[in-house]
């Protein structure tokens, strides 16, 4: 599970942080280091990375994840489980209960919904870090990310402007669908309204 968490921990942070945020230059370089960096998916995410301008990538990021007029790939669950299409919808607040239970406490400073797509992977690998039964991780994917992570990702691949978000979101998937078999988990199967 410590692999898990640490993979979360890094696409949590890429997922949730501007690729120019001090936790994340730190991924980038720890990666463009790897010794086996030509062996795996990052290689493409590291030259995508490097060719690409950094206002372009930031411009990205902002576009894709903080939005200024209508989002693309809104990066919160309920704005694909709730009918409304609304953040801090029913499953926002469902996540934010099953965190509770399990004492997990998201504190970023900002009110912000906790079924952000970097932020769940953040609190997945808190979970892992206070070693909890590996149960609860099963149950925070399958109920609470696994439902509308994919489709979500394959919206920030479709309308990213570089190819640096457009390959993580490749790499992210590949790492769910791989996680989703090794723990052998069957998402809930819920309506997306997004």
């Amino acid at each position: 599970m410590e692999n898990i968490s640490a993979a979360a921990k890094l696409f949590g942070s890429l997922f949730y942080y501007p690729l120019n945020n001090e936790n994340n230059t730190q991924y980038i370089n720890y990666i463009k280091q790897s010794e086996d960096l030509d062996d795996t998916e990052f290689s493409n995410f590291i030259r995508a990375y490097e060719a690409t301008d950094n206002e372009l990538v930031a411009d990205d990021f902002q576009r894709l994840f903080e939005g200024c007029d209508v989002m693309p790939a809104p990066p919160w669950g309920s704005v694909y489980l709730d009918r409304e299409q609304v953040i801090f919808g029913d499953s926002t607040l469902r996540f934010r209960q099953f965190l509770l239970n399990h004492n997990i406490e998201l504190n970023t400073g900002m009110r912000e919904p906790e079924d952000q797509f970097g932020l769940s992977l953040l609190a997945m690998a808190m979970m892992i870090d206070q070693e909890k039964d590996e149960s609860v991780i099963s149950e925070l994917l399958s109920e609470h990310l696994l439902p509308w992570s994919y489709h979500y990702l394959e919206l920030v691949k479709k309308h990213s402007k570089t190819d640096v978000y457009k390959t993580l979101s490749d790499i992210t998937a590949g790492w769910l669908a791989a996680l989703q078999k090794e723990l052998n988990i069957t998402p809930h199967e819920y309506k997306l309204y997004f």
